[in-house]
C-alpha cells in the first residue's frame, strides 16, 4: 500500500492538533443532534446557531479519517473498530434520529474502504467501478454520496491547501446554494437554518483544517468513537423522559 501524504499545512509548533479537531467535532455533533432531536421545541434563532455550528462536524470527521488512514499500522483493525461502533450506533441513531438511514460511521467506513482500494487495486478502471458502486451505496447513509467523494478528494488531490478547500466546496455549493436560493425566494426565517449548515459551518471548517499541524495532541481514540452513540442515546432519552415525547424531532 502506498503511503498517502499528510494533509497538514501548518508547522508542528503552531496550529491545532487532532485532539482539538475532535473536541470541535464532538461539540458540533452534539449541538447538531440536539437540534434535530429537540427541533419542535426550539425557536428558529436557536436552530440557526445549532445548525450553523453543526456544519463543522462531518468535514472534520472525514479529514480525521484520512489522517487516521495515513497513520494507522493496521487498516483491518481500524476498519473493524469503525464497523463495530457503526453497528452499535445504529440503535440510538435509528430510534431517535433517522430510522431509514444508516449513521455517519457507515459513511466513514465506506470512505475508508475506497481509500484502501485506491492504494491497493492495480486496475484503475476496476477501482473507479468499485468506488462508484460503494459511493452509490452511501446514498443510504448520513451525508449520502458527498461523504465518500469528499474523503477520496482529501486523499488524491496533490496540493495540500486544495485538498482541504475543494472537498468542502461540494457541500458549500451543492447544498448551500440551493438552500440559499429557497430562502431568498421566500424570505422565510424557518428556511435559514439549512442554509447556515453548509454555508457557515462547512465554510468555517476550512481555516480550521488548514491550521492542522499534524500532531496528535491528547489521545481520544476510544472516547471519540464511543461518544457518538452515547450522546444520541442520552439526548433521545432526555427528550422522552423529560418531555414525554418519543417521536422523531425533525
Amino acid at each position: 500500500m502506498s503511503t498517502p501524504p499528510s494533509i497538514s499545512t501548518a508547522t508542528p509548533n503552531r496550529g491545532v492538533s487532532s485532539f482539538t479537531l475532535k473536541v470541535v467535532a464532538i461539540v458540533g455533533m452534539t449541538l447538531n443532534h440536539f437540534c434535530y432531536i429537540f427541533f419542535p421545541y426550539l425557536p428558529t434563532e436557536a436552530l440557526c446557531v445549532l445548525f450553523g455550528f453543526g456544519g463543522l462536524t462531518f468535514p472534520i470527521m472525514a479529514f480525521l479519517l484520512v489522517e487516521g488512514y495515513h497513520h494507522t499500522s493496521n487498516i483491518k483493525r481500524y476498519a473493524s473498530r469503525l464497523f463495530v461502533f457503526a453497528l452499535v450506533s445504529q440503535v440510538p441513531y435509528g430510534l431517535f434520529l433517522a430510522p431509514t438511514t444508516l449513521n455517519v460511521l457507515f459513511t466513514l467506513l465506506i470512505g475508508l474502504g475506497i481509500l484502501y482500494l485506491y492504494d491497493t487495486m492495480e486496475s484503475r478502471a476496476g477501482f473507479w467501478l468499485v468506488a462508484a458502486s460503494l459511493t452509490a451505496v452511501s446514498a443510504l447513509c448520513d451525508w449520502g454520496i458527498l461523504g465518500p467523494l469528499m474523503i477520496l478528494m482529501m486523499r488524491v488531490i496533490p496540493d495540500r491547501r486544495q485538498r482541504v478547500i475543494l472537498p468542502l466546496l461540494l457541500p458549500i455549493l451543492g447544498d448551500g446554494l440551493p438552500a440559499l436560493s429557497n430562502y431568498l425566494a421566500a424570505f422565510d426565517l424557518e428556511l435559514l437554518p439549512p442554509v447556515l449548515y453548509p454555508l457557515l459551518g462547512c465554510t468555517a471548517t476550512i481555516p480550521l483544517l488548514l491550521a492542522y499541524n499534524g500532531s496528535r495532541g491528547r489521545p481520544m481514540k476510544w472516547l471519540f468513537y464511543a461518544y457518538y452513540p452515547a450522546h444520541i442515546l442520552v439526548l433521545g432519552l432526555a427528550k422522552g423522559l423529560l418531555l414525554n415525547d418519543w417521536t422523531l424531532g425533525f
